[in-house]
């Protein structure tokens, strides 16, 4: 059974952004163009991505309780 990732929209569009890469739709240096990122970045979230799934691009603090 796959867990559930949330994803804000910032998240979301880099998701479907990642997975157009991952279909040959877009390359690296495109997404960084649409996302506004370097190229540099698009190649550690996609390999991020690519280990780890979604969650991968969820922010590390997600659903913690404040201090």
């Amino acid at each position: 059974m796959k867990e559930r990732v949330t994803l804000n929209k910032k998240e979301q569009k880099r998701l479907m952004v990642l997975n157009q890469i991952e279909r040959g739709v877009m390359t690296a240096r495109e997404a960084a163009e649409v996302l506004g990122l370097s190229l540099r970045h698009i190649r550690r979230i996609l390999a991020a991505y690519r280990k780890e799934g979604a969650q991968a691009l969820a922010h590390g603090n997600w659903g913690r309780k404040p201090c």
